[in-house]
């Protein structure tokens, strides 16, 4: 993994975190996501101008990889959206970024997708997962397993199989274009891939809010209110996004790219507690550690 890699996925880890406080200080909602996305498409939506790459000429599995990365980021926003109702942010944003973690790397591990893990690896990524999953307890003496079993816990797997989605399916359609475009520059594949990705999502988004109860008249106050927390946080999720797609073309394997997103978890954290007033329990504190050493490890 290269710096070039490490210092985008940095940059990227902060950006997430600040668009996540912005929806979690906001009514989160379907159109307020689709809102989010529609900015980021709009942002991006000049490289469909200039980009050689003609993404309407692809190969079906293409095509097929675009879908299921569509159909995974729809998953991952109805699951947000409950998640952020019914839980604080320093404890949502924990789990939610530590389990895609796992399952990205069991996936790409069964299918022999990228560089074998080494043992190191993944004890760092383990240790990132015990240190995320020690920081939603409130304190060392009272953990209970029904505070991870329970409705809201069903919510963030259904984030995190979104996540998982479409990281995976995001890296395999950049490996398409990149064997169809072998001379095209790892940055313009990106940028292509990105702009085409996001007008598909924001067109699906654009259908849920017209077929879910409400979530239309939610998207029509969001233009008369002027409310720009969703534009801003548009603008933070194109950035976040693109930097992650970047960051894939230099690694030998995806699941690196979903330890170094971590990052997120400490400046997640940090703003639940300092701008969302949200409790700094101990549990946290050395949660926020371990996802620390468990990065050192995956670097070793």
């Amino acid at each position: 993994m290269s710096l070039f890699a490490f210092l985008l996925i940095v940059f990227s880890a902060c950006l997430h975190a600040s668009w996540n406080l912005l929806a979690k200080r906001s009514a989160m909602t379907v159109a307020f996501y689709t809102v989010i996305c529609g900015t980021a498409a709009v942002l991006w939506s000049h490289v469909q101008f200039w980009t050689p790459l003609k993404v309407w000429q692809m190969p079906t599995l293409f095509y097929i990889y675009i879908a299921g990365s569509v159909t995974s980021d729809i998953i991952y926003c109805l699951g947000l959206v409950r998640a952020y109702r019914t839980m604080e942010m320093s404890t949502a944003y924990p789990m939610m970024r530590s389990l895609p973690l796992i399952f990205t790397a069991a996936v790409t591990s069964i299918a022999g997708w990228g560089e074998e893990l080494t043992p190191l690896a993944l004890l760092g990524m383990l240790v990132v997962f015990i240190g995320c999953i020690i920081m939603p307890m409130k304190d060392f003496s009272s953990f209970k397993w029904s505070d991870y079993l329970n409705s809201r816990m069903f919510f963030i797997i259904i984030v995190a199989c979104g996540t998982t989605g479409y990281t995976i399916f995001d890296s395999q359609a950049q490996g398409v274009l990149r064997e169809v475009y072998s001379n095209a520059a790892k940055p313009v594949i990106s940028l292509s891939y990105y702009s085409t990705r996001g007008i598909c999502l924001t067109s699906s988004l654009l259908i849920a809010t017209l077929l879910i109860k409400g979530e239309f008249f939610n998207f029509k106050n969001i233009f008369r209110q002027k409310q720009w927390p969703a534009f801003a946080a548009g603008a933070f999720a194109s950035l976040t996004y693109v930097t992650v797609l970047l960051a894939m073309n230099y690694v030998t394997n995806v699941s690196y790219v979903q330890v170094f997103r971590q990052l997120g978890l400490i400046f997640g954290l940090l703003g639940g507690v300092i701008i969302l007033k949200e409790r700094c329990s101990m549990p946290k504190i050395v949660g926020t550690l371990l996802i620390i050493s468990g990065l050192v490890l995956t670097v070793l």
